[in-house]
Order: C-alpha cells, then structure tokens, then sequence
C-alpha cells in the first residue's frame, strides 16, 4: 500500500538531485520512480543531449512533454522531471491536478558546482544563469519548496512528512 494516494512530481533546475531524491522517496511512499529524461532516453533510443543535436529544443520538448503526459495518465508515481518539463504551456497545471508538486531548488552556484562543465546536458553553458533565473518563478507555484543543498534523505523524508499529513 502507498502512502501516496496521488503522485509526487520533482521539479527544479538541472542538478537539484530530482533523479536522485526520486530514487529514495519511490519505496518510502510505495510508488515506483519514473525519470522522465530516462523515459524519453529509452521511448527514443538517443539520450537528450542526442535529441536536441537531432531535433533542437523545440523537437525535444515536444517528445518530454508527449512522454510527460502518458506517465501522468499511468497514474500514482514518483517523477523526475526534466528540468524544462513543468515551463511547458499547461505542463505545471497537469502536474499539479495529478499529484504533489515539489520544487528542489539550490543556488545556481550549487548547481554549477553538482554540474560541473554540465556534460550531457545541452542547455548548460554561459546563459544558465539567466535560464535558471528565467524558469524560477514558475518552479515557485509548486506546492512544496524544499532547500535542496539538504541532504537528498532529508528531502525524501521531508516529502513523506507532508504526505503523511491529514
């Protein structure tokens, strides 16, 4: 039996540790984890860096939000968003009438230090901050916020407290 009655949606910018919390949390609410990125990855055969090089940006968030919308009508899960999969027009909207929105956020200075030179990761480079800056207010309407520089057990067992919740 889950704790979760509905699903749980990470979100945040790349490197706030979604896939890493979202493999902790999965068996501790009773829901198996999706990664979204991972399920465009396997739906696609090519990873994301291979489909924006292929497909552009535009081309890639049409296959994350086509694979985004079929695991929402799985039903109950864990997900690790990608972290532009909740800017989509009506993707923060789906999200949160399916489940709990949780956002990770960090200091982009975190960030950049987790990324590293963001290998695999097509949109990191000189204007992340400015991206990070642009998607935060939409990350901002989840229902939870947590302090992602936490460790990810403390995130996952922070998620269960508020599901927990009557």
């Amino acid at each position: 039996m889950s704790v979760a009655s509905r699903g749980v949606a990470l979100i945040g910018f790349m490197g706030a540790g979604k896939s890493t919390v979202g493999a902790i949390l999965a068996p501790l609410v009773g829901l198996p984890l999706i990664d979204l990125d991972a399920r465009v990855e396997q739906e696609t055969g090519s990873s994301v860096a291979s489909l924006f090089a292929e497909r552009g940006e535009a081309g890639f968030r049409a296959v994350e939000s086509e694979a985004l919308y079929a695991t929402l009508r799985e039903g109950p899960c864990v997900l690790a968003c990608g972290g532009g999969a909740p800017i989509q027009p009506g993707a923060m909207e789906a999200l949160t009438a399916w489940g709990l929105v949780v956002w990770l956020h960090a200091p982009i200075e975190v960030l950049q230090a987790r990324v590293g030179a963001g290998q695999g990761r097509p949109l990191w480079g000189p204007g992340v901050k400015a991206l990070a800056a642009a998607r935060a207010p939409r990350y901002a309407e989840a229902q939870l916020t947590l302090d992602a520089t936490l460790p990810p057990e403390a995130l996952a067992r922070a998620i269960l407290a508020t599901l927990e919740r009557p």
